[in-house]
Formats: C-alpha cells, structure tokens, sequence
C-alpha cells in the first residue's frame, strides 16, 4: 500500500465505532492532563515507508511519542489491514495514555500484547464465530480458539522486543489481561 491510500484507509478506518470509542478515551484523557502548551492534546497519526530495522523491525505499525501511533504503508495491503492494526495500536496507546503503563517493562507489555491481539487480530473470528447462532455447536470450542488465537499472536508481537522470554512472559499475565477488556467493558 503507499502513503495516499494508507492515509485514506486510516481515515476511513477511525470512523469504525470501536476506534472511534478507544479514540475518544484517549484524546479526552490526553486534554484533561495536558499542562503545559508542549503537552499533546490529541494521539497523532501518521503513515509511513517503514524500515526493516529498529523499532519498526518487521511491524505493520508501532506506538510511538509524543503519543503517535505510525503505520507502516509498506506493509499494509488492504483497509482491513489498517482496520485490525488501528485497533491493535489504539490498545497500546490506551494502556499506555489512560493507565500509565510502562510498555518498555516486559510484563506489562506481554499484558498490553493480550489485550491488543484479543481486540485485533482474533476479534473478527470471535464475533463470527461466538456470536453467531448458525455456528452454535462450535460455541463450546470457540473460547478454546480465541484463547489459542490471543497467545498465539501476543508470543509473537511480545517477542519482537524480547525474543527468549516471549512465551513465559504471556504465559504468566494471560489470565489477567485476557479478561481485561477496558474500555470496552468497565
């Protein structure tokens, strides 16, 4: 994807009413704390040829200061794409603005991994298939999938940052931040 068409995908990608809503929360939390004029009112968006090396490493997007949230045009493909990864970043950028996580700590990020992955990636699979009555005699197993889907995606985002302790680390906070759904359910 190039910058014009990922910049046209956010656009239309921070319509969607669960980005709309997370958008909302940070962007009013951001005003209410800001103390100086340096102090950013809003998260910051931005679309970009992203590099093979450093912090964006081999990612579709990445959280960023002052609070920004970078998607990376050269490896999105479609506005799907940029639908999933917005949601996955605004979680980060939530857990980050809103609860004063330290993202850089791994437990804390691994926790902010669960909560990204169950809200991204495995979302659209679990609105298929958990709440939809044609599907019913899968419901049983459908916990069991999306589990599977969560730690499957936050091991592998978790260890782009610490590869030999990825596993472990979402193993021991999964539970926990699974069941964290802020600010979706309060």
């Amino acid at each position: 994807m190039d910058i014009p068409a990922c910049d046209a995908a956010l656009h239309e990608a921070l319509k969607e009413p669960r980005q709309r809503q997370l958008l909302e929360v940070i962007n009013t939390f951001l005003k209410k704390s800001k103390k100086s004029s340096s102090d950013p009112s809003e998260l910051e968006f931005v679309c970009l040829d992203c590099k093979a090396e450093g912090v964006e490493g081999k990612a579709r997007a990445f959280f960023a200061s002052p609070p920004a949230i970078v998607l990376c045009a050269n490896r999105l493909h479609t506005n799907d794409d940029v639908k999933e990864v917005v949601v996955h970043e605004l979680i980060h950028a939530y857990d980050y603005t809103v609860r004063n996580m330290d993202l850089t700590i791994p437990r804390i990020l691994a926790c902010s991994e669960v909560r990204s992955a169950r809200e991204s990636e495995c979302f659209n699979t679990a609105e298929a298939m958990c709440n939809n009555p044609q599907f019913s005699m899968l419901n049983r197993g459908c916990e069991w999938y999306i589990k599977r889907c969560v730690k499957k995606n936050a091991v592998k985002a978790t260890s782009s940052l610490f590869p030999d302790e990825a596993d472990k680390l979402v193993h021991d906070v999964f539970d926990k931040c699974y069941a964290d759904k802020a600010p979706f359910e309060q």
